[in-house]
């Protein structure tokens, strides 16, 4: 992990102890990366995301994939 990240990550990042394990964790970011993407649209920043990466975590257990 990188020791230094922008704004909007230091902030989610202040959520981590909120969750008992990593894979909970990186579900949360992954659920508010999306939420962020649809937000920023209303100021008409259009940000892209690969399909697969906005897939839920849960969709790659059942194809035996791992996602990062």
């Amino acid at each position: 992990m990188r020791s230094e990240y922008g704004e909007i990550m230091q902030f989610l990042l202040h959520f981590r102890e909120r969750f008992s394990s990593e894979e909970e964790f990186r579900a949360f970011l992954a659920e508010e990366v999306r939420r962020f993407v649809k937000d920023a649209r209303d100021y008409g920043i259009v940000i892209s995301i690969l399909p697969e990466c906005l897939k839920p975590r849960s969709a790659f257990v059942g194809e035996g994939r791992h996602r990062f």
